[in-house]
């Protein structure tokens, strides 16, 4: 465990690479799933803030049949997702990824949003790119997430240990936190590669209305005007970068309009902006 909460709190304190309450980590241990608490921050991350869940549980999930409804498709997959919680977990609620983590088989995930590697799953020949810089890797095109996002994730993933979820960001799974590191390096050595002018001191403005990633809706809302929070100037930051990152990726590419309608009714978004504001 505490492996897991010193990776956390590396990787959530380096504002490159997350912000506020997102990205996520875990922990598979003895058929239990430890993972992040949904809206924690990880940089300050505790034992507590953790959700320890049955990984059996969850990974049947996937077989389970859902109403097309979205509201009613996610109340259902809500509540098969905490019926996997372990006895002593009921007033805890994992993250929203949490049946991701479980899918991999690595004792170890790493999910993080860096702007760098946005600009990859945010751009528009991000996933040309993707295939050409790293081949190991799984694309996942952009879709609702919940139970869409973890179904289509479990048919492709294949056992591999790196995924690219366009307009979202990055998971790494591995067996040891040297192996996550190694992971993590190698991919953003790659992309810093890639980007041949250094970023100018004052970016471009972005239209918040278009948002490139589920984190962008939560803290900065979709305009016109920026919400007064430290989190949402950090997240308008984070899309100036990322449209400018973008740009060595064929160009911005925003959210479908029909996945930003998805997220901003979310009732799983909406908990994460309660619990991270």
């Amino acid at each position: 465990m505490q492996t897991l909460i010193n990776y956390s709190r590396k990787y959530g304190s380096d504002p490159e690479l997350v912000l506020a309450g997102g990205g996520n980590t875990s922990m598979k241990e003895n058929g239990v799933l430890y993972v992040k608490g949904s809206g924690c921050a990880l940089s300050t991350i505790e034992k507590d803030n953790f959700v320890a869940m049955d990984i059996a549980k969850l990974r049947a999930i996937v077989n389970n049949v859902y109403p097309d409804n979205d509201s009613a498709r996610e109340a259902a997959f809500l509540a098969d997702m905490s019926a996997a919680k372990l006895p002593g977990e009921e007033a805890k609620r994992p993250s929203v990824e949490a049946l991701l983590h479980a899918l991999f088989p690595q004792r170890y995930v790493l999910h993080l949003h860096p702007a760098l590697v946005n600009g990859l799953t945010c751009g528009v020949d991000g996933e040309k790119a993707a295939a050409e810089l790293f081949p190991e890797a799984v694309w996942v095109e952009a879709c609702k997430p919940g139970f869409t996002l973890a179904k289509l994730l479990s048919d492709k993933l294949n056992g591999r240990n790196t995924v690219l979820l366009q307009n979202h960001g990055v998971f790494f799974a591995a067996d040891t936190e040297a192996e996550l590191a190694g992971l993590l390096g190698g991919m953003l050595a790659k992309l810093s590669a890639r980007v041949t002018e250094a970023m100018p001191a004052v970016l471009p403005d972005v239209d918040i209305s278009k948002p490139f990633t589920p984190d962008h809706i939560v803290y900065c809302g979709l305009g016109p005007v920026l919400p007064d929070t430290d989190n949402a100037r950090l997240l308008y930051k984070d899309a100036q970068k990322i449209n400018w990152y973008s740009g060595f990726f064929g160009g911005p590419l925003p959210l479908k309009q029909e996945l930003v309608d998805f997220i901003t009714h979310w009732e799983a978004e909406s908990y994460r902006k309660k619990k991270s504001n």
